[in-house]
């Protein structure tokens, strides 16, 4: 027995000495402890959803090419929380959420302004002459986006985001491509124009060569004559009349157009049927014919 008594005082000895280095460790580490944050907890940095900061969310999926494959990570598939629990559509809430036209370019109808630039005024190129082509105006008739766009069915299909600035133009829609000349609708980017389209002038005793600047300040081709005829004549009757055999055309040298297209214009040339005018027909006598 007087063997053993040294080693269990040692033993004793041990755990206090071990017990003393514990609470000496605790005080230490809870004196090192950071202040309650009360915050929760943050995934996007300041200013994530305000329009006008540079960390605008807006800014980030532009630098991505508009890529949100990312944000359908946490907040799913469709956009209404995923993991997240956090809908992107309380303020996306058109068809599709992020993915609608109008996220990045348009209105309600979709066409800029806005363009992707945020730019709203008729100068800058991605908006121009957009809502007067998609509206129409009291002389014509709207013009589909199709005319002059391979319109995706989402936002990664080919053709839409994979090729930088500016977007394609393609006139492949039944008016802009219906010429009666031969030759071939063009845009010109650098010029920023649109020529030998049906809608201005490509066609039997029209302007053929006519050169529409898309994002001029002003929209030359309200005035009569633009397409057919010649602006530049002292009345709107003779600036409204096509090529006649006197400039190389066919046109009756006839300066009522009401005797022929009655029910199109009426006797003081005013369009009265604006969905027939520039319609890819000829509208004479009643008559729709296919040109």
């Amino acid at each position: 027995m007087m063997m053993n008594i040294p080693r269990i005082y040692g033993i004793t000895v041990l755990v206090g000495v071990i017990a003393l280095g514990t609470l000496s460790s605790c005080s230490d580490l809870r004196t090192d402890l950071p202040a309650a944050s009360s915050g929760a907890l943050k995934v996007h940095p300041e200013g994530w959803a305000v329009t006008t900061a540079a960390n605008f969310h807006g800014n980030a999926i532009r630098a991505a090419n508009w890529d949100m494959h990312t944000c359908q990570t946490c907040h799913g598939a469709d956009y209404r929380g995923g993991t997240s629990d956090v809908s992107c559509r309380t303020c996306h809430s058109a068809a599709a959420g992020p993915e609608n036209c109008t996220t990045c370019h348009g209105g309600a109808n979709n066409a800029p302004p806005r363009d992707i630039g945020k730019n709203t005024v008729v100068t800058a190129r991605g908006v121009g002459a957009h809502q007067t082509h998609v509206l129409g105006t009291a002389r014509a008739r709207q013009v589909s986006c199709l005319e002059c766009h391979n319109v995706p069915g989402g936002v990664n299909d080919p053709g839409h985001v994979d090729t930088p600035l500016p977007a394609e133009i393609q006139f492949a829609g039944t008016l802009s491509s219906k010429a009666t000349t031969g030759t071939t609708p063009a845009y010109n980017a650098q010029t920023v124009s649109c020529g030998n389209t049906y809608c201005h002038g490509n066609f039997k005793n029209g302007n053929t060569t006519y050169t529409l600047v898309w994002n001029a300040a002003s929209i030359s081709a309200a005035a009569c004559g633009t397409c057919h005829g010649n602006p530049s004549r002292p009345t709107l009757a003779e600036q409204a009349l096509p090529k006649t055999s006197a400039d190389g055309g066919t046109h009756p040298n006839n300066l009522s157009c009401v005797t022929c297209h009655e029910g199109i214009v009426d006797a003081n040339l005013k369009i009265i049927a604006p969905l027939k005018h520039i319609n890819g027909k000829l509208n004479v006598f009643g008559a729709e014919l296919e040109l």
